[in-house]
């Protein structure tokens, strides 16, 4: 019989049921039920799904690539309003399984990593290898997995109605799975080529290269990752057999009582109870509790520091200190008040004062979330310093001028003592953020949690990671009092390896020493320093301390939370809901009567499922010359929360590369003077961003509380408008600026996109940006701020916690702030994009821009035309249809890439659709090659398909488009995406759905034929190759029989047909 755990605190903001038990075998389970789940229709058809290979995916999490700045309008675009608010939420489960990659025996290095991957190929009651992830696939779910050091999270999320049939298929993996032989092979390819694309990650070459400097024998000298030499070659030549190392791995460390699930449904927590204990009862207990590595010792020598070599431009120092491990202390957070006063942003700080030094851009410090800094061994606390070419190579050399003052600023926190003010703001912070917590996404939700569950008592899962309730001061001493410079790791990544080491005469220098990592192959020199420097280190001198001090009260901390919403006069929400149904009317407008009673939640007149409007549009409550203002007071989310968004349209913001450069240095340049204001905010739930937005001109996003949302604001616009260039500043903020459009397309996936979206709208080339930001001055800057505000149009959208009169309020007093005139509509810029020529197919070639990557890159994409909703209706079928095939035939079984993906694409109000294939292992014309036979083969399954697996598919698109937004943010992201895109479709996704319900497959048969498969009688292709290191021979091989090169994407551009700017109507919503 389950046993009953304390009940976890929750949020009040919180509507969901939760309980904690314990099954009989000691699983321990976190149950979780979402009332408004319940509540939500379900498909009286029990099939269909939107395939979601988002696992594979792997977004780029690296902001810092330039090409973002241009792709990522086209990116919020194709992305921005498919999550509508109202609808059904996703059920989703995870298990987090107590063992990692710190357990994998030595002589088969990645093991627990190749047996997550090997858990999905099967099991004894469902043998087939894609059953689970086709069960997934049709009923609207996704499925990921990842390999930490001391844990493995499996996860997924699906359609609530297909919750039980899911959990049957997941609970199996711990029961009962294959490990099929003849499933190995294909496996060991994926884990191979996930490898290949980290090889040329800079943070992962710097984490493998701590490992290989560990001490011998310690538990972080290992290679995680896996790889075919480490699981095939290398235990071949000791004969061993990797299938039965796998299953005797699994056998001893997959057991219950080191296990936690996760489940989260619509249904009653005694539901779920009798579900996971049928299911989830039969895992085999009896190892024993998790292992635990407190014993092993720290791993790192102190007193030395490792050069080697970034893949991408700049240069960056990180600081590492070995704490104890501090994974029971979590009501303390000692660690986290001490990260709190090194890496703050304010003034008296560390960062402001290597700024002011002209060392350095930016730095980070604390112990991350990642399993190598946080685990029961130790805590690894980095101050990560981004350095300046003068920081680089100022006395004494290697960046190491930057670390007198860190060790000047520890030597005032342990001379200060610990302030209990610091812990209380802290904790006043971290409730405020838990007390108004937001949903997160349910897969995000449930893995986070099963994660969370070993280090937390059973009341404190859900508040132990925002929980200050106990000062410690005694605990913050002792840790500051280990933070010294003789402990002290220091690695050095920069792009000016080679240079340094010769110009500086390393290895001349007594101790000194190279190598090369091996499974990166990653080039490295270790260098002692000198006991002189590190003695001057541990007696910082005033030089080193000065301009630092603790910072002051933080003054953006919200004291108002009261609910604008539940304060508003009730004429006014009688006359927005008035205007809300007028907005309804007018965007549904031409749709078949029968059609608009299925979007208002009648049953439409087939039988299938009735649509409910969706989220409320946002109102135009102000359209004057020079200003537009959009407002939706929030109902919904009852938070006191906001979201501001403010475009000011400028032609001169991107008449040329020039100007381009100049605006996006004139942002930069705002956001080092505003950082100290900023960073505050920030740290008290108000976040803010401005980015260059293309011929849009400038992007300014705040969001957070609502309290001090209007000041923030006004002290943005104020700044923009009287900033001054700075000489003494302007060089380390340009630099920094060079460095991110230095490092623009290192990824391929990346620049293949880039170079796609480059060939259908104008985009100054990045190289082209680039060289004109070289030559700016801060004069050259000065005088280009006139023209960018001479003629400006403002757009707002303020919605949450904000009235009309709110709202009024805020865009008044931006647009009153812009100096200039009025930018009158027939003059503001408008994007077009490329008519590619029907029946040719397009090829460009560009090698990596990375000399050393390995992997190539095909992106296949045909364009559709102008985004007419039942077209858009239909290639979202079309995906739903194919994207998991295609998936399969070329991850899973021709094992071409670790990266596969098909999807629709939206350019500016044009439709495609793009298929890209990320590959160590094949060039990209053999890439390209297999997509067109994939195209082909397709086509005969869809000659053939069932009209019962076209509605199964239809049905959980359907579920797919009303899927709830999780936050406000993501709410007003899909707003904002319509008005500042100009298309005005708040309603886009009822009209698709009602388009949905009566595509018939003859219409799909056809379309498919005449875009997509190749030779069709629309087709427009055009296919980006990129061409890594292994296939040189590519960039020149003879072009494809019926394919037209273009060697000049701009020439192209400038000379093709363009189809008009696409221009929805205002809807006259407002007042």
């Amino acid at each position: 019989m389950a046993i009953t755990l304390p009940e976890p605190v929750k949020s009040p903001q919180d509507k969901r049921f939760y309980r904690h038990i314990k099954l009989p075998n000691q699983l321990d389970v976190l149950l979780i039920e979402d009332p408004e789940m319940a509540s939500a229709p379900k498909d009286e058809d029990d099939g269909g799904g939107i395939a979601s290979i988002e696992a594979e995916v792997s977004e780029d999490e690296d902001c810092d690539d330039s090409e973002g700045e241009d792709e990522g309008e086209e990116s919020a675009e194709d992305d921005g309003y498919d999550v509508p608010r109202r609808g059904v939420k996703k059920a989703a489960a995870a298990m987090a399984v107590g063992i990692g990659s710190f357990s994998d025996p030595d002589d088969v290095p990645g093991l627990s990593h190749y047996l997550e991957h090997m858990l999905f190929m099967g099991s004894e009651q469902f043998p087939d290898e894609n059953d689970y992830d086709a069960y997934l696939q049709s009923h609207g779910g996704s499925a990921n997995a990842f390999t930490e050091l001391e844990f493995t999270n499996y996860h997924f999320d699906c359609k609530p109605d297909a919750l039980y049939g899911a959990l049957q298929r997941f609970s199996q993996f711990f029961v009962a799975p294959l490990c099929k032989a003849d499933a190995l092979e294909r496996e060991v390819n994926a884990v191979d080529n996930e490898f290949s694309g980290v090889q040329q990650d800079d943070t992962m070459r710097l984490a493998q290269l701590r490992c290989h400097t560990s001490r011998d024998g310690h538990i972080y000298r290992k290679f995680t990752w896996g790889n075919r030499k480490s699981l095939v070659t290398l235990p071949a030549e000791k004969s061993i057999d990797v299938r039965s190392q796998l299953v005797q791995y699994y056998k001893q460390h997959y057991s219950a009582e080191r296990m936690c699930l996760t489940v989260l449904g619509g249904e009653p927590l005694d539901t779920l109870q009798k579900w996971v204990t049928e299911l989830f009862t039969a895992v085999p207990s009896g190892s024993g509790p998790r292992p635990e590595f407190s014993h092993v010792g720290l791993p790192f020598t102190g007193g030395r520091l490792h050069l080697m070599p970034a893949v991408r431009q700049g240069h960056q120092l990180t600081v590492t200190f070995q704490l104890p491990s501090l994974l029971t202390a979590y009501r303390e957070k000692a660690e986290d008040y001490i990260s709190h006063l090194v890496g703050h942003e304010g003034t008296g700080s560390l960062l402001s004062a290597l700024k002011a030094a002209g060392l350095a851009s930016s730095l980070s410090a604390g112990v991350s979330e990642s399993g190598y800094e946080r685990n029961s061994a130790l805590f690894v606390f980095d101050v990560t310093i981004t350095l300046t070419g003068a920081g680089l190579h100022a006395a004494p050399g290697f960046g190491l001028a930057t670390v007198g003052p860190l060790f000047g600023y520890l030597r005032m926190l342990r001379t200060m003592g610990p302030q209990r003010w610091v812990f209380d703001e802290l904790a006043a912070i971290a409730n405020l953020k838990f007390r108004f917590a937001e949903e997160e996404d349910a897969c995000e939700y449930v893995s986070r949690l099963a994660a969370d569950m070993p280090h937390y008592a059973p009341e404190h899962v859900l508040c132990g990671p925002h929980l200050y309730d106990n000062w410690k001061p005694s605990l913050v001493s002792d840790l500051l009092d280990r933070m010294t410079p003789a402990s002290a790791r220091f690695d050095l990544q920069t792009s000016a390896f080679t240079d340094l080491v010769e110009q500086q005469n390393v290895l001349s220098q007594p101790g000194a020493s190279s190598g090369t990592e091996p499974w990166f192959e990653l080039p490295y020199v270790s260098v002692p320093l000198s006991p002189e420097l590190v003695k001057a280190w541990e007696e910082p001198s005033e030089a080193m301390m000065q301009g630092l001090s603790l910072p002051l009260p933080n003054h953006y901390i919200p004291t108002d939370f009261s609910l604008r919403s539940s304060i508003a006069d009730a004429n006014e929400s009688t006359s927005q809901a008035a205007q809300i149904k007028e907005a309804a009317a007018t965007l549904l407008k031409g749709i078949s009567m029968d059609d608009q009673q299925a979007a208002n939640g009648a049953s439409s007149s087939n039988g299938h499922v009735a649509i409910e409007p969706l989220a409320a549009p946002p109102l135009l409550i102000a359209d004057a010359p020079g200003l537009q203002v959009w407002h939706k007071l929030d109902s919904t989310f009852g938070l006191p929360k906001a979201v501001a968004y403010v475009n000011i349209t400028s032609k001169a913001a991107y008449e040329s590369a020039r100007a381009a450069a100049a605006t996006h240095l004139t942002l930069k340049l705002l956001e080092d003077t505003l950082c100290e204001t900023t960073y505050l905010a920030d740290v008290a739930g108000l976040s803010y961003d401005a980015w260059p937005e293309g011929l849009c001109g400038i992007e300014i996003k705040v969001e957070g509380f609502s309290h001090r949302l209007a000041l923030l604001i006004s002290t943005i616009v104020q700044q923009l408008i009287s900033l001054k260039a700075d000489p003494q500043s302007f060089d380390r903020i340009r630099e920094a600026l060079v460095r991110k459009y230095e490092n623009a397309n290192m990824k391929p996936d990346r620049h293949a996109s880039y170079l796609r979206v480059r060939a259908l709208k104008h985009l100054w080339h990045v190289d082209d940006i680039l060289l004109e930001l070289k030559g700016l001055t801060p004069a050259a800057v000065q005088d280009f701020l006139p023209s960018l505000f001479r003629d400006t149009h403002i757009t707002t959208l303020l919605q949450g916690n904000l009235t009309v009169e709110d709202a009024m309020e805020i865009a008044s007093s931006v647009r009153a702030a812009i100096p200039g005139g009025i930018l009158p509509a027939s003059e503001r810029p408008l994007d077009c994009v490329t008519m590619l020529p029907q029946g040719c197919s397009l090829l460009h070639r560009a090698a990596v821009k990375n000399p050393e990557e390995d992997c190539s890159v095909a992106e296949v994409y045909c364009m559709a035309g102008p985004n007419e909703t039942r077209m858009r209706a239909k290639l979202d079928l079309l995906e739903q249809l194919l994207s998991e095939p295609f998936y399969d035939q070329l991850r899973t079984k021709e094992q071409l890439g670790y990266s596969v993906h098909a999807s629709t694409r939206l350019t500016h109000g044009i439709l495609g659709f793009a298929f890209v294939v990320v590959s160590a292992t094949h060039g990209p014309g053999h890439l390209d090659e297999r997509i067109e036979a994939f195209l082909l083969s397709f086509a005969a399954r869809l000659e053939t398909m069932s009209v019962d697996e076209l509605d199964d598919n239809r049905h959980s698109l359907i579920a797919a488009k009303t899927q709830k937004d999780h936050t406000l943010v993501d709410e007003a992201d899909r707003n904002w995406e319509q008005i500042s895109n100009k298309r005005y479709d708040f309603l886009a996704r009822e009209m698709e759905v009602v388009a949905l319900e009566d595509i018939t497959l003859e219409e799909l048969q056809e379309v498919y034929k005449a875009l997509l498969v190749p030779g069709g009688s629309e087709r427009r292709k055009l296919a980006v190759h990129i061409v890594g290191k292994p296939f040189p021979e590519e960039l020149t091989s003879a072009v494809p029989d019926g394919c037209l090169m273009l060697p000049d994407i701009a020439k192209f551009w400038e000379e093709s047909s363009k189809y008009a700017p696409v221009v929805g109507t205002i809807p006259s919503l407002g007042a």
